[in-house]
C-alpha cells in the first residue's frame, strides 16, 4: 500500500488522480499506523519549504517519515516534498536570504532561489528534462531524453551529489537537478502529474518498482 502523505500541502487532488491511473492501493493520510504499515511513501505538495517543515515537525509527522526511510521503504518526493528531501533552503517567511530552514537532509545539497537578474522567476511551464545515467534510473526508465515536463518554482537544488541525480533541467543557461534518486529516495521538482503522458511514466516506473 502507498500512503500518500497529508501534511498540509496542496495540489494534492491531481496527484491522487495520478496515481489512481496505476494503483488502487494507496491512501491520502497521516495516520500514524497506516504510515507505520505503508510499503512505500509519497511527499506530494506546493508551497514554501519553511512551511512543509514546520507542518513536518510540529505534527510529529517527521518521525514517521523518518523511520520509513530508515527501514529502507520508498519514498518519492514532488516539488517541495523534492526540496525538502536536500538540507536545507533560504525561503523562509522572513524573506531573509541569511536565516535557512533545515530539511530532512536525506540527500547532500542546499536549496536556493533561482538568481533571475536576466530571467523570470518562478520557472512556470513546460521544460526539457535531460537524463544523466539513465541505465540506472528507475524514474526515467524508458522515457526519451529531452522528454518535456512541467515546472512550478523558484528555488532549485544546488550542490547535489552527483551521483543522486538522474535527470537536469536548463533554465536560461543554468542546469539544476530536477530529478533525485539515492536508494530508496527519489524526487522530481516538477510535477509529474501535470506533465502528461511523460509524468505518468515517471509515476508508473515508481509504482511498479514497489
Amino acid at each position: 500500500m502507498i500512503a500518500v502523505l497529508d501534511y498540509g500541502m496542496g495540489n494534492i487532488h491531481s496527484c491522487l488522480k495520478a496515481i489512481s491511473h496505476f494503483t488502487k492501493d494507496f491512501i491520502y493520510t497521516k495516520d500514524p499506523e497506516v504510515l507505520q504499515s505503508a510499503d512505500a511513501l509519497i511527499l506530494p505538495g506546493d508551497g514554501h519549504f519553511d512551511k512543509a517543515m514546520h507542518n513536518l515537525n510540529e505534527s510529529g509527522l517527521r518521525k514517521y517519515v523518518d523511520g520509513h526511510v530508515q527501514s529502507g521503504k520508498p519514498l518519492f518526493g514532488i516539488c517541495i516534498g523534492y526540496q525538502i528531501l536536500f538540507e536545507d533552503s533560504d525561503e523562509t517567511v522572513s524573506g531573509n536570504p541569511k536565516e535557512l530552514v533545515q530539511g530532512l537532509g536525506y540527500i547532500k545539497g542546499k536549496v536556493r532561489k533561482f538568481r533571475g537578474k536576466n530571467y523570470k522567476v518562478p520557472h512556470i511551464g513546460w521544460n526539457r528534462l535531460y537524463k544523466r545515467n539513465p541505465s540506472k534510473s528507475v524514474l526515467l526508465n524508458g522515457l526519451d531524453d529531452e522528454s518535456f515536463v512541467y515546472f512550478i518554482h523558484s528555488y532549485r537544488p544546488v550542490g547535489v551529489e552527483g551521483k543522486a541525480v538522474s535527470g537536469l533541467c536548463d533554465y536560461y543557461g543554468e542546469r539544476f537537478p530536477a530529478v533525485v534518486e539515492k536508494g530508496n529516495i527519489f524526487g522530481t521538482q516538477f510535477h509529474p502529474e501535470k506533465s502528461h503522458t511523460y509524468g505518468l511514466k515517471i509515476l508508473e516506473n515508481f509504482i511498479r518498482s514497489l
